[in-house]
């Protein structure tokens, strides 16, 4: 009885334990963490000499873990007698042969000309900053000359100018209102196929449609755009990736590895492609683009 007991506490068992409670095979699991099978089989089986190196068995613990919505630093922490360490090299140089001597450091005196080389730049610096003192200065009465002679302008004209400015703005304000009318009537809208929670219609979208995929765990996610695939990978947690979809795109399909913590938004506009709360991790959405 002691021995069962023992063989479920290893980590291995307890990330296949973990997997199998969530229904996933090791082919599904490959696909979202992009883990070569033979390492997350080597995982299970705790024959980490399998694995490329010592890094990569925590680097790969960790992420098959948080797949299974394990704690993975928890986990590297709880089993760490387990796992092989990440030894990290020291290196200490000898003081002595990067201080300089008293000898050496000793400053000698400095000669007139090295004098002059040091006081140099601040000159330099100097006539510089006078210059530029000169040119505003310059400008400023060049300015102020001009706006004096435009003061004598007949007052008649300023109020033909005042005029035509108050015209032109009210125009302006009238465009900004039937444009803002425009694009009110025009909102971009994103609603299910009659009751189905997998096909989307998206109406008055933007000619290319920005497209933001978040995540709050690893999840892997796969867009494929009429047909051709855009974008696939793996996000880690809080993670995400932008792309823009095609001017001709009419058919988009998304496939979650991570549904449940993914979000998706379109133009800045959340989609939510999980209205009835489904808690399948595994789904697959397409959206149909009018």
């Amino acid at each position: 009885m002691s021995e069962n007991n023992e063989e479920t506490t290893t980590i291995g068992a307890r990330l296949k334990a973990a997997r199998t409670a969530k229904g996933l095979t090791i082919d599904d699991l490959q696909q979202i963490t992009k883990i070569q099978k033979r390492y997350l089989i080597a995982i299970e089986d705790e024959q980490f000499d399998k694995l490329p190196g010592d890094f990569y068995v925590r680097a790969f613990v960790k992420q098959y873990a948080e797949t299974v919505d394990l704690d993975g630093n928890a986990l590297l922490e709880e089993y760490r007698d387990q796992l092989p360490s990440v030894h990290t090299e020291t290196i200490v140089e000898n003081v002595d042969e990067v201080q300089p001597t008293r000898v050496a450091s000793r400053e000698q005196p400095a000669s007139p000309a090295s004098r002059v080389r040091n006081y140099l730049p601040t000159i330099i610096v100097t006539a510089i900053v006078v210059l530029i003192l000169l040119f505003i200065w310059f400008m400023a009465v060049r300015t102020h000359a001009g706006s004096s002679s435009s003061t004598s302008a007949d007052s008649s004209s300023v109020q033909v100018s005042s005029s035509k400015k108050q015209s032109s703005s009210s125009k302006a304000s009238s465009s900004a209102k039937s444009s803002s009318k425009a694009s009110s009537a025009k909102e971009q809208t994103i609603k299910a196929n009659g009751s189905s929670d997998t096909t989307y219609t998206l109406t008055n979208g933007a000619d290319k449609n920005k497209v933001v995929i978040k995540s709050t765990k690893a999840a892997w996610t796969s867009v494929t755009t009429n047909d051709t695939q855009t974008w696939q990978g793996t996000l880690k947690a809080d993670g995400s990736h932008t792309l823009t979809l095609p001017s001709n795109a009419t058919t988009v399909k998304f496939q979650f590895g991570n549904a449940t913590a993914t979000t998706v938004t379109i133009n800045g506009k959340a989609f939510n492609f999980n209205p009835k709360n489904s808690t399948s991790q595994v789904r697959t959405i397409t959206l149909t683009i009018k």
